[in-house]
């Protein structure tokens, strides 16, 4: 696309340091994913917490050694190093999973404990956390979904490094309150440092958040849905390793590119050097490579988060029962949807049900169909390049797309198409039989659900708009040539995170965001502070203008883009009964505009960004802003 080279941009060091040259003269295996065996290791399952009263959960990071089920050839455990948080004398990677209550309010301290230097390269020629000491890790942790005021949300700018020795410009407290003003559902926690982001959840900053309400409890109690003792979470990663069992990110010369995206650090590019993507060729679940979980022949309910960096989730079961999905980001649908398989972008959650009666004794593997590039949805097998892509299946006879009119192929079926495999128990004939049908017809497995079964009060329909915003994402090339993602408004075009707050919103205003997407892959839009409500999604027609601007903290110019509008084409497409519910994270496809609509209804500085990690950092986020109440005077 845009392509310009500026000489002086080029004056940004790029040398080596000493421990870089180390590192360039010791030549770097990658760990095979064909020699670890798979299926063998049992699905660690996070320690909980249950808060208790106003003290402060202490969470600290720290860094660690674990086990991800890797081992030497004499079958010697190698453990990997790792951050984690903390907490009841062991450090946890990924970390506990903390229970909490609808109203409950719960405060944390997440505490930086981390001593530097990162455990991977960091790009200093982006937007970053502005630290003095080099060596310094900086981390803030955002909860992903929660309804948080600002200061506690964990902006990308209230970072702060061990100890508290440097913070950045929006850092305010120390102690996070979460008031917990919502409803049930299954949401996470996460690093959200300006630039590191990627780094710092790959590193295992990160971990689950569930909150729990009277009408799960009653779901619960009237066998709508499995007690705890048959919930399982679950939150599903890609990496890499080194042929020493070190988790390793690409990003510098001379290093292996990733087996998957094979992009390498070119000569005139900074090193190290930022990457659009990221893909690995292990599968981890719960900090696990390829684990099993035994399960008795019942009706479990999954609890399933997508944290990886670029890679999205396409998930069947090979034996094929039906996956029945009851929730979503922000909670539980109106009603129980039967799926086929599920996607699964990054940052989204899915609160699903298996009935695993009738496997008695038998081995099921959860399976992922999705592509080795960013997603691009569905396109028809004999006419892709016409046909409209979706973000959903819906007969099963689709292809994956490749944005520019072909299809890709799913991923490697013998490593990342495989997750997690179930070990369902065959049936003592001594143990007494809890798994009596239900009389009620259709129901699920045990249960006395039915795909009829109201799961909650309905949905309060937002549908009165006062303002509808125009927003775009942008694919540009930066000085280097390197890969630029960049949002901003339709009028404005590109801008990048550092540049002035365009979305200034009234308090408790209702908005449509329109967000039209111009590249060529889906992007899985995360907005903070709010739950919105998918409208639908239509085909566009468009062009990209070139727009001058200055490039990121330098006062050179580069060719940015704005988006100018030429037509919508067919009908818009509503969403998917699964998507029905609230969410806080969509996928935004190519070619389409995405409509949600949202109430913000907490003053304050938050912000909205791509959720491919490699895209957040570089330099897909933007800022908004949420003004102060009207006072009425008397």
């Amino acid at each position: 696309m845009f392509r310009v080279i500026f000489s002086l941009l080029l004056l940004i060091p790029l040398a080596l340091t000493a421990a870089e040259d180390v590192a360039k003269a010791t030549p770097l295996r990658l760990l095979d994913p064909a020699t670890v065996d798979k299926f063998v290791n049992e699905l660690p399952i996070p320690i909980e917490i249950r808060p208790q009263g106003s003290a402060p959960i202490k969470l600290p990071a720290r860094p660690t050694q674990v086990w991800m089920g890797l081992r030497d050839k004499d079958g010697k455990r190698l453990m990997t190093k790792a951050w984690g948080f903390e907490y009841a004398g062991r450090i946890h990677s990924p970390g506990p999973t903390i229970r909490a209550r609808e109203g409950q309010p719960v405060f944390v301290h997440w505490a930086n404990k981390l001593p530097g230097p990162h455990l991977f390269p960091v790009d200093r020629s982006i937007h970053l956390a502005d630290v003095e000491d080099p060596k310094a890790v900086p981390m803030v942790i955002h909860l992903h979904g929660g309804h948080t005021e600002w200061k506690s949300d964990g902006n990308p700018l209230a970072w702060y490094t061990r100890n508290y020795r440097e913070t950045g410009p929006l850092f305010e407290k120390r102690i996070y309150e979460y008031d917990n003003s919502q409803d049930a559902a299954t949401i996470w926690y996460h690093d959200h440092t300006l630039g590191m982001t990627r780094l710092n959840v790959y590193a295992g900053l990160f971990g689950f958040y569930l909150v729990g309400d009277n009408n799960e409890d009653r779901l619960i109690q009237e066998k709508l849905l499995p007690a705890e003792d048959r919930t399982l979470v679950a939150a599903i990663t890609d990496s890499l390793f080194s042929s020493d069992g070190q988790l390793y990110f690409p990003g510098r010369r001379g290093q292996p590119p990733s087996p998957v995206s094979h992009e390498a650090v070119k000569a005139n590019w900074p090193n190290p050097s930022h990457l659009d993507e990221f893909f690995g060729n292990f599968i981890l679940v719960n900090g696990m490579t390829w684990p099993k979980v035994s399960v008795t022949p019942h009706v479990y309910r999954l609890r399933l988060l997508n944290a990886s960096d670029t890679r999205t989730l396409i998930l069947r079961i090979d034996a094929e029962p039906p996956l029945v999905q009851v929730g979503g980001d922000g909670g539980f649908l109106d009603y129980p949807v039967q799926l086929n398989e599920l996607v699964l972008a990054p940052a989204e959650r899915a609160d699903v049900l298996v009935d695993f009666s009738g496997y008695e004794g038998r081995k099921l593997t959860l399976q992922n169909f999705g592509p080795d590039v960013p997603f691009k949805g569905f396109v028809e097998a004999n006419n892709p390049k016409s046909s409209i892509p979706l973000v959903y299946n819906p007969d099963g006879k689709r292809v994956l797309s490749d944005g520019r009119g072909g299809i890709t192929p799913a991923t490697d079926p013998n490593t990342t198409g495989q997750i997690l495999q179930f070990h369902i128990a065959p049936i003592s004939t001594n143990a007494p039989s809890d798994k009596k049908k239900s009389e009620i017809k259709n129901t699920i497995g045990d249960l006395k659900l039915t795909l009829n079964t109201p799961l909650r009060a309905p949905l309060n329909r937002l549908n009165h708009a006062s303002r509808t915003r125009q927003l775009a994402t942008y694919r540009l090339d930066d000085p280097y040539g390197r890969n630029l993602l960049m949002l901003g408004p339709v009028k404005e075009g590109s801008l990048f995170f550092k540049d002035p707050t365009t979305e200034i919103i009234q308090h408790n205003a209702v908005e449509i965001w329109e967000i039209y997407n111009p590249t060529v892959s889906a992007h899985p839009i995360h907005i903070h502070l709010v739950e919105f409500q998918v409208l639908d999604r239509q085909p566009f027609k468009g062009k990209l203008i070139a727009k001058p601007q200055k490039f990121m903290h330098t006062g050179e110019v580069f060719q940015g883009a704005r988006l100018e509008i030429e037509s919508l084409q067919g009908k818009p497409l509503p969403p998917q009964p699964e998507e029905s519910g609230p969410k806080d994270t969509v996928i935004a496809l190519p070619g389409q505009v995405t409509r949600v609509i949202a109430r913000f209804d907490r003053e304050g500085l938050y912000v909205w960004h791509c959720h491919l990690l490699s895209h957040e950092d570089y330099d897909m986020m933007r800022p908004f802003r949420v003004l102060i109440p009207k006072t009425v005077n008397n």
